[in-house]
């Protein structure tokens, strides 16, 4: 359209396309818990097609929520764009919330997955008979390995990811697609989404 700032659309594709393009040799550092994790531009973005790839594998379609119960960490960034690259909506849970409130969330927002630190799985067992619309869990920790949950059916981060496609597969987006959920905390009734 004549007279707009920019001649395409800001989505979350083509932050991660330019991001790849301009410094895919710039580091990205983070720690959590006394552990570094360095990566490059380039190498978060592949990571991300193969995360979007790995999406597609398990079902997720646009317009599905998907929920992260995580720390900040590598892994939660790269679900913060590969999951509204394929036009699905993030919805990132608290982790701070007491059971009761995160099934509401979790039902209420009708999330289809959850990706969860394997250090936070105790609520989701807890809560797993009341989320009637997940249909699938998977776990993110640096062993790489199933730990033993009444979690099902359950994943591996890491797995999914070594066995995804490279090749990229971004959904077509528009700037007033949905990419994000969160819910309210602290508030007299239900949380609010």
């Amino acid at each position: 359209m004549e007279g707009l700032m920019m001649h395409y659309e800001l989505t979350l594709p083509q932050i991660l396309q330019r991001m790849r393009s301009i410094f895919p040799d710039k580091e990205i550092v983070s720690q959590i818990s006394g552990r570094r994790h360095r990566y490059t531009y380039g190498e978060f973005y592949a990571r991300v097609v193969r995360l979007a790839n790995v999406l597609r594998t398990l079902g997720v379609k646009p317009g599905d929520r998907v929920a992260t119960f995580a720390w900040n960490s590598y892994r939660h960034m790269e679900l913060y764009y590969a999951i509204p690259a394929v036009g699905a909506v993030l919805h990132t849970l608290n982790v701070r919330l007491s059971a009761e409130q995160l099934g509401y969330i979790v039902n209420h927002a009708q999330d289809s997955l959850i990706f969860a630190d394997t250090s936070l799985l105790a609520p989701l067992e807890n809560l797993r008979k009341e989320l009637k619309s997940v249909r699938g869990y998977v776990l993110m920790d640096d062993t790489g390995g199933l730990p033993k949950t009444s979690l099902s059916p359950t994943h591996v981060y890491e797995q999914l990811m070594a066995a995804a496609s490279d090749e990229e597969h971004f959904a077509t987006l528009h700037e007033e697609d949905a990419c994000g959920l969160c819910y309210t905390s602290g508030t007299t009734g239900h949380p609010k989404g």
